[in-house]
């Protein structure tokens, strides 16, 4: 048996990433949501729900896939709208799935997530539901203006040079989305 005397080291960095990351499972997600009825679709719910770990009731879901399906033919869906469309739905104040919906149907929009949040210095606040809408809203504007502002950095440049470079085959992912993936990252 001949002994390998050579390593793929670029491959072997960009299979790891690409693992890390689900990358593959987002590529799905992304080539099916708008060809499918997303409502009904059990694989594409499966896989939505362990690349975004989803874990709530079967009614929780069912609303949510239903508004994500009618969102679908939006032309731009507003967070407020469908976050306070969600809560009248579960009783929930659903900032972080909510934004995970409009990223996945409008992938230039970011998504709230926990660590985001603890980047960035912010928190939902509020001691009623409706409090917490708004301030939900006020947050979300917040991280949306903070991509604005740093995809417009040489930093940012440079790491979605960098991304690019190691990851070829997912450079098509929108300059939010590569951000996104490099923030989670720094668990």
């Amino acid at each position: 048996m001949a002994m390998p005397t050579t390593i793929d080291g670029r491959a072997a960095i960009q299979s790891s990433l690409v693992r890390a990351w689900g990358l593959e499972g987002y590529a799905r997600i992304q080539r099916t949501v708008r060809e499918i009825d997303v409502s009904s679709d059990a694989d594409f719910q499966r896989l939505y729900n362990r690349f975004y770990r989803v874990r709530r009731n079967p009614e929780w879901q069912a609303s949510y896939y239903a508004i994500m399906e009618r969102e679908k033919s939006s032309s731009s869906a507003a967070f407020g709208d469908v976050l306070r469309e969600m809560h009248g739905l579960t009783g929930s104040v659903e900032a972080s799935f909510t934004s995970k919906m409009i990223a996945t149907l409008y992938p230039d929009r970011p998504i709230w997530d926990s660590l985001v949040l603890a980047k960035l210095g912010l928190r939902l606040r509020g001691a009623t539901a409706q409090a917490k809408l708004e301030n939900a809203v006020e947050v979300y504007g917040q991280i949306v203006s903070w991509y604005e502002t740093y995809l417009a950095t040489e930093d940012a440049e440079k790491n979605i040079k960098l991304f690019d470079e190691l990851l070829p085959d997912y450079a098509w992912l929108t300059p939010v989305k590569k951000a996104d993936f490099l923030l989670w990252s720094e668990r």
